[in-house]
């Protein structure tokens, strides 16, 4: 692998067979590694769209560093399902199951959804930067709140919907 300042990308990788996520009493997430207990965690995704289930950054207060969790699927259970729990309250993602109603008009595109979290009202300014294409047959929107939603498969939504969403 490639030097950086001396350090290699390994030195950045946390073992999971060291080290226990779990949660307290108040559903904070909790890190035990190498003997130390880290409270005040902060979870991030390396590759938030395209590699999801990898790569997980984990600092502890102040944005310290702790290192990267390469692939979370070599954690034990229970700290691979408190990981994951964490992950889905912060990267909050859901997919998009129908187009129900979608319209332009002056370059805002307004429309009804049906999610993998309910139905949605949807509302996208600039969605010609908002609305993009991931690898394959994916596709992600972001609104104007900041939601993002997940389009699995784009090639299979209505040409019309295609059309107005730019894919």
């Amino acid at each position: 692998m490639s030097e950086t300042r001396g350090y290699s990308y390994e030195d950045f990788l946390l073992d999971p067979q060291k080290m226990r996520f779990s949660r307290s009493e108040r559903g904070s997430l909790i890190l035990k590694l190498d003997g130390e207990e880290y409270t005040d965690l902060k979870i991030r995704r390396a590759f938030p769209l395209e590699e999801s289930d990898r790569y997980i950054g984990v600092f502890a207060a102040e944005d310290q560093e702790l290192g990267t969790i390469e692939d979370p699927q070599q954690l034990d259970d229970q700290s691979r399902q408190a990981l994951r729990d964490e992950l889905d309250k912060i990267y909050f993602q859901p997919q998009v199951l129908a187009f129900n109603s979608l319209d332009e008009e002056f370059g805002v595109l307004r429309g009804q959804i049906e999610t993998t979290s309910g139905p949605r009202q949807l509302e996208i300014r600039g969605y010609r930067t908002n609305v993009r294409m991931l690898s394959g047959s994916r596709a992600i929107i972001e609104d104007v709140d900041g939601n993002r939603y997940l389009i699995a498969n784009w090639r299979t939504l209505p040409r019309r919907t295609r059309e107005i969403l730019g894919l």
